[in-house]
């Protein structure tokens, strides 16, 4: 393990927020468009595809990619039974687009949900820019929690964030217990070195009302090169992103991803601390950062929670060997340091026997004894499967339990979110693909692993929104304080 102290100080660039109107009900993109005439710094994904070309999972989530595609943002309830509840939405779903159709598809996507005290339902996404432009704005948007869209958050229940026309690539994020949401992601942005640019953490706080938290970076959002300037002639070095931030008891945050201090070659999972205020907090990890480099190659950190502890929890991938990709969990303390649960380095790989394998979702339990992991394994000449791992971390942690757990045992399969009940049921979601078609997809398990058959059917449920389409996945799943369960998905108009 590599733990960097190539830390420099932060720079800021300024960018645009704007609010915008909502057209009708849909939203859904995971196609991140690179800024126009600038070479992006960014790395490649698990499998070695551009990130502008496909998901970070190196494959299209439901099969082969179209030409021009125009997808929206999904919602669906659940009872406890995994019956449709018919009184959410509009007999149990809600869609909402938030692009006009234009050349070239018009793509919203989601990659995260949140419920914050009283139900309210928080969708972290992106969208088409207006007009002709080509690059993606971030979305905050808000329902009831009967999944209408409250249109008293923000400006008709979305806020857009639009940083200088440049492709935003939004990912997950967090509602506190005082109602504020934070945003996370990343930007290519210029570096001011020809016409490079590289990837910056880009994170948005807004306040109950949907609107930017003036408190907190400026105007409400940290934009923050990590790996900074090192000179006159290299005005910032390196690329950073951060796929989401959790919160610490104290009000500060921390944030997981990948990146390099390097203006070139491969990257590594790393964390990073940011004030209540969005300062950086350099005395974290070493110089600021923890940075997990295992054998030179791709290590990446896809998603993380704050145990109640103030441990943090990272999962993602890492490259133990050429042409194997490992699952990967993280643990370290409030500071940074490697706890010793998983390991003397505070790591553990996880091998589904497919020459790759990664984690993109992870909850904790509320009573803090409990984390799950969910994400996929694919290659070999098989269709891909649905994975999942149980991880007790309460006072006297036990051993893990690490399962396969294909959805079909024919076609492709992935877990992108996880989220516990209050009894510490666990809730896995993503899609399955019968016929070319893609489905929604749930299942319930114990703690121990076992699907619990009094869920849906046979422990899973399944929802075709959008039939005969291609691009169907549930990117994240919350349980409201009722017990129903909601998901949040891309689905292909």
């Amino acid at each position: 393990m590599k733990r960097s102290s190539e830390q420099r100080k932060f720079v800021g660039v300024a960018f645009l927020t704007a609010a915008l109107a909502v057209f009708s009900s849909a939203c859904g993109d995971d196609d991140e468009k690179q800024p126009q005439q600038q070479t992006p710094d960014s790395g490649t994904p698990d499998s070695g595809t551009p990130d502008s070309g496909t998901p970070d999972s190196g494959t299209p989530d439901a099969g082969p990619g179209t030409a021009v595609l125009d997808s929206d943002i999904g919602l669906m309830r659940f009872n406890a039974d995994g019956t449709v509840d018919t009184t959410f939405g509009a007999s149990g779903t809600t869609r909402l687009d938030l692009t006009t159709v234009v050349p070239g598809g018009a793509r919203d996507s989601v990659w995260g949900v949140a419920a914050d005290a009283t139900d309210r339902l928080v969708v972290f996404g992106a969208r088409r820019g207006d007009g002709d432009r080509v690059d993606a704005d971030r979305v905050v948007v808000r329902f009831a929690a009967n999944g209408t869209l409250d249109t008293t958050f923000a400006t008709n229940g979305v806020h857009t964030l639009n940083i200088s026309n440049l492709s935003d690539g939004a990912r997950n994020g967090i509602v506190q217990a005082d109602g504020k949401i934070l945003a996370s992601g990343y930007t290519s942005q210029p570096t001011g070195v020809g016409t490079q640019a590289a990837n910056r953490i880009v994170l948005l706080r807004l306040d109950d009302a949907g609107k930017v938290d003036n408190s907190f970076g400026w105007k409400g959002v940290v934009n923050n090169a990590p790996f900074g300037p090192v000179s006159a002639a290299n005005p910032e070095w390196g690329m950073a992103e951060a796929y989401t931030a959790g919160q610490f008891s104290d009000g500060s945050y921390v944030t997981t991803g990948y990146g390099r201090s390097a203006s070139s070659g491969t990257v590594d999972l790393v964390n990073f601390k940011y004030k209540a205020n969005g300062d950086r907090d350099m005395e974290f990890g070493t110089g600021g950062v923890v940075m997990l480099d295992l054998v030179g190659d791709n290590d990446r950190g896809r998603h993380l929670v704050v145990l109640n502890d103030d441990r943090v929890v990272s999962v993602g991938s890492a490259t133990p060997v050429a042409q194997k990709i490992a699952g990967l969990i993280h643990i370290t303390d409030k500071n940074g340091v490697p706890t010793t649960q998983l390991g003397a380095d505070g790591y553990k790989l996880y091998d589904f026997e497919r020459p790759e394998q990664a984690f993109f979702g992870v909850a904790k339990s509320q009573d803090g004894n409990w984390v799950a992991a969910a994400g996929y394994r694919a290659g070999g000449d098989n269709d891909d499967d649905a994975v999942l791992v149980i991880l007790p971390v309460g006072a006297n942690p036990g051993a893990d339990v690490a399962i396969a757990a294909p959805i079909s045992e024919t076609e492709n399969d992935r877990f992108w979110s996880v989220a516990f009940d209050s009894t510490n049921r666990i809730y896995a979601a993503g899609f399955v693909t019968e016929g070319g078609d893609n489905r929604l997809a749930v299942a319930r398990y114990t703690t121990a692993g076992v699907l619990d058959t009094s869920f849906g059917t046979g422990g899973v449920v399944k929802h075709n929104f959008s039939v005969g389409k291609t691009e169907e996945a549930v990117r994240g799943i919350v349980v409201q304080s009722d017990g129903k369960i909601v998901v949040a998905a891309t689905v292909e108009k």
